[in-house]
């Protein structure tokens, strides 16, 4: 895949792709929709209390992590810099569970989601 960049007068980034590689870029995408409503509603508390010069209960940076990799728990794991190996080994998740979680598919429980901070550096409110 070797996508064009084109920059809009604004310094937008646009991206195109052929549409066989967008086509096989959205197969990809497990839990597409599961996803857009996470980054949705993270991005609505962000925007809410910053429109209400309170401190952001979630930063932008984090926003923007969660915008590009999918979900909370994958956000904060590249956030650590862990693989979801290290993450399971860490706080005694199975893996398959950080998958699900990763891929939005499931939400981790009030403790899982203390232990994924813990590891990860980031407050467990954020991650959901």
């Amino acid at each position: 895949m070797k996508p064009q960049i084109i920059r809009t007068e604004t310094g937008e980034e646009l991206v195109v792709l052929t549409r066989r590689e967008y086509d096989a870029l959205l197969a990809t995408i497990d839990g597409e929709e599961a996803e857009d409503r996470d980054t949705a509603r993270l991005t609505d508390a962000y925007l809410i209390e910053e429109a209400a010069g309170q401190p952001a209960a979630i930063p932008h940076w984090f926003v923007k992590l969660v915008v590009e990799h999918g979900s909370p728990v994958a956000a904060a794991r590249a956030h650590s810099g862990g693989t979801q190996a290290d993450l399971s080994t860490a706080t005694g998740i199975p893996q398959d569970a950080i998958i699900r979680f990763e891929r939005a598919e499931a939400d981790p429980d009030d403790g899982q989601r203390q232990r994924i901070a813990s590891y990860t550096g980031v407050a467990p409110d954020w991650l959901g």
